[in-house]
């Protein structure tokens, strides 16, 4: 009669069981994607022509509205009584002008294509191509604007270029995280469209009521701080991009 033997399993110490349960947590875990990551990653899955698929259209948007502030600037020079103070003013409330118009033709023309609320259920929605061709707006118009800055230096050779081109772009990105704003936290289209309006005429109306003062407040702040505000703006600028990729359909179609 044979006899069973038993055979003894040996048990991990629990130093390998908190190994082996660290080992499996780790693997199952999705590692958090950074901002950039998911930009480089949405780019090279949809590539130039699909993200950028209106591009003639932007070129043109930017042309045009290049060519026109151009035509203006000519014509402030062939005035001699235009002052430095008018320069610097239209510089300030100017500068965000490009970045309004190529960010806003791609929010409505979106919203009124008919293929809108088929995009909001697509791999990435509206909001996420949104983010990445809005970093590239923002970009391409800074490059604008400082080839405009160059030229009103040419034009006007009293302005003090390095102030201009701070000046320049502390408006730009400051604009641009006050956009951002308005696009993540209101809802009805009026109201966006009034407040970003609002940017424009509340900084002309405190140019004509108080021209001396509002000209002394731009000319008063050092070229240092506007560009630690450029910078601070900017980061801000890409926190409300990553907030905006993450923003769904209001109607829970994602």
């Amino acid at each position: 009669m044979k006899t069973d033997k038993t055979e003894t399993i040996e048990l991990p110490s629990e130093l390998e069981i908190e190994q082996q349960i660290n080992l499996i947590v780790a693997r199952g875990l999705v590692p958090k994607q950074t901002f950039s990551a998911y930009l480089r990653l949405m780019y090279t899955r949809l590539g130039f022509r699909y993200m950028f698929h209106d591009w003639t259209e932007i070129a043109f948007a930017l042309a045009s509205g290049s060519l026109l502030m151009l035509f203006a600037l000519f014509l402030e020079s062939s005035h001699s009584q235009v002052i430095e103070e008018d320069i610097y003013a239209a510089i300030f409330i100017g500068s965000p002008v490009l970045y309004l118009l190529v960010s806003t033709l791609f929010f409505v023309r979106r919203k009124h294509s008919d293929t809108y609320e088929t995009e909001m259920v697509c791999k990435y929605n509206v909001y996420q191509l949104a983010s990445l061709r809005m970093l590239a707006f923002s970009l391409i118009c800074l490059a604008l604007n400082v080839a405009l800055v160059l030229a009103a230096s040419a034009m006007f050779q009293h302005i003090h270029l390095l102030f201009a081109l701070a000046l320049s772009a502390s408006s730009l990105f400051l604009f641009s995280v006050v956009f951002l704003y308005i696009i993540l936290r209101i809802r009805s289209d009026i109201t966006k469209y009034a407040l970003i309006s609002l940017w424009f005429a509340g900084n002309i109306g405190l140019k004509a009521l108080f021209s001396t003062e509002y000209i002394q407040l731009l000319q008063t702040i050092p070229v240092s701080v506007y560009l630690l505000l450029t910078a601070v703006c900017g980061a801000l600028y890409i926190k409300n991009l990553n907030q905006l990729r993450k923003l769904q359909n209001p109607e829970g179609a994602i």
